[in-house]
Parts: structure tokens; C-alpha cells; sequence
């Protein structure tokens, strides 16, 4: 049997507005057809390479995520074998079209439609994608110009953890607890709550609320089941930031600091890893 491999898929949240199946597949279809190199992290950056919507139907778009180096071709050059800076004769006989680029690893993506979820394939081939990469890809693109005119306002969001949220709250002491909900979709919160919040929102014209409890003096915030609720909202759809006490002193902590990771382990021999990535995201739902 072969050594096992590691699969690992990070979660984002897109909020779209009017929500529905159409507009997400549309959103994800358009960002495809930018072909938008978009910068993620240092001078690595990513693009959508390929999309299936042939299971649009069944709310469901699939495709890849290519990332790659991009190399700055007008900066210096350096020539290491002499240890000094490259000539022009040795700079003009680079030739790198404009369209390749090296150190490319491709990560496949599964967006839920209905549930305006986006999982997102993490390691492939020794590369890596984590979750504030694709994060930064989807708040990027959708600042373009094209897709802010025909979307407006995307409020997109990492999906995190409860054990994060847990080890917040678990604090030696509290001091401050800020929840931050972005706009919610209509299928995010039941009945009263979710119903208050969205027309809160719309009459105010405002596109988050913030809500902060601070602690009497020289007490520690009790995070009731009142505060868990709403926090464990925020977690796909905000965020929530603790100021207290730990045993090292001041802290402040959030919950962006701990995405929700699914985790797994495949067998090569048995399933691709493709099929792997289909299984972890299959079970989540």
C-alpha cells in the first residue's frame, strides 16, 4: 500500500445580493472569463484556469485554481555564477513570453451554489493555497471594475473554526467580545433574528453590525448561550475579536485567526486525488 497523502480543504463564504443559485454561478462564470492573474501572497499569484457548470443544475461549479510565480522582468538581474550584476548582453538573451509563467500547481474548487460556499483544494504537488490566499483572490477580483458594476458589493468572508471561537471564550479572562456580522443572505439565521438583521440592515443601509459587550470593572465577560449564537453566526459570516488575559498577559485574538480546515488522508493507488478532494467536500455536506 502506498504511503498515504494528506488532503486538506480551506471554506469561503461569498454573499451576493439579490441571493440566488443563478447569480453565484453567473459571478463565478465571469470571474472565469476575466482571466485576471490576481496577486495572492509575496510574487506568487493565481487565476480560475478552468470551470465546469455542466452541474449548475444540481447547484454545483467546479474547476481549478492555477497559481504561479510572476516574475518582474524590467527590475535588475543578477548573475550568481560571478557574483555581480547581469550585463545587458547576458539580460537580452532572456526570452520568457508574456503568457508563461513558472512554478505553476493547480488546486481544485467546488462552489456550492445554493450555500454560496466556495471549497478550495490547500496542498498539491508540495504547493500550498491556504485559506487567507483564496480569501485574498475573491476580495480582489471582485474589486474589479466589471464585476463590481454587475455585482456591487461582494461580502466575502473565510469560513472559521468553533474550536477557534472555543479557545477565544476559553480565556483566563475577558475583557471585551466584538462580533461583527456582515449582511447575511435570508438563509443564513431562522426565524426572528435573521428577519430583524436583514431589515435592520437594509432600512439603515448599512452592510454590517457590529455588536460589543465589555466587561464590568474588574469582572471577566461571561460568553452566555445569547453570545455563542450570534458568535457562531459570525463565524461564516463575520467575525469575532476577544481582548482579555492569558498567562503570557494582553492578548487579542480572532477568529480569522483559526479557518475551518477539512482534513483527510488518501490512498494514491485506491483514488485520485481529485477523487479525494470530492470525497472531503461530499462528507462535509
Amino acid at each position: 500500500m502506498a504511503r498515504r497523502i494528506k488532503v486538506s480543504v480551506g471554506i469561503i463564504n461569498i454573499r451576493l445580493h439579490p441571493h440566488s443559485p443563478e447569480i453565484y454561478s453567473n459571478f463565478i462564470n465571469d470571474v472565469y472569463k476575466l482571466k485576471q492573474p490576481i496577486n495572492v501572497h509575496g510574487d506568487r499569484y493565481a487565476m480560475i484556469s478552468m470551470l465546469d457548470r455542466s452541474s449548475e443544475g444540481s447547484n454545483e461549479v467546479s474547476g481549478i485554481i492555477t497559481t504561479f510565480t510572476r516574475i518582474e522582468t524590467d527590475g535588475g538581474w543578477f548573475d550568481a555564477a560571478n557574483l555581480q550584476e547581469a550585463t545587458e548582453n547576458q539580460v537580452s538573451e532572456i526570452n520568457i513570453p508574456d503568457n508563461l509563467y513558472p512554478n505553476a500547481a493547480t488546486f481544485y474548487f467546488v462552489f456550492d451554489t445554493k450555500e454560496h460556499k466556495i471549497y478550495v483544494q490547500q496542498y498539491s504537488k508540495g504547493k500550498q493555497l491556504t485559506s487567507n490566499s483564496i480569501l485574498r483572490f475573491f476580495r480582489k477580483i471582485a474589486d474589479n471594475l466589471e464585476i463590481l458594476t454587475k455585482y456591487n458589493s461582494a461580502k466575502i468572508s473565510i469560513v472559521q473554526s468553533t474550536a477557534g471561537l472555543d479557545a477565544l471564550f476559553n480565556l483566563k479572562k475577558i475583557n471585551e467580545i466584538k462580533i461583527t456580522l456582515l449582511k447575511p443572505n435570508s438563509d443564513i439565521f431562522a426565524d426572528d433574528f435573521e428577519a430583524q438583521i436583514e431589515a435592520h440592515l437594509a432600512e439603515t443601509h448599512t452592510q454590517k453590525l457590529v455588536l460589543t459587550y465589555d466587561a464590568e470593572p474588574g469582572q471577566s465577560i461571561v460568553p452566555n448561550t445569547e453570545i455563542r449564537t450570534v458568535s457562531s453566526a459570525a463565524l461564516e459570516n463575520g467575525s469575532v475579536q476577544v481582548k482579555g488575559r492569558d498567562e503570557t498577559g494582553a492578548v487579542t485574538r480572532s477568529t480569522e485567526e483559526f479557518p475551518k480546515i477539512l482534513q483527510d488522508t488518501y490512498d494514491p493507488d485506491e483514488i485520485s486525488e481529485r477523487e479525494a478532494f470530492r470525497r472531503i467536500v461530499a462528507n462535509q455536506g
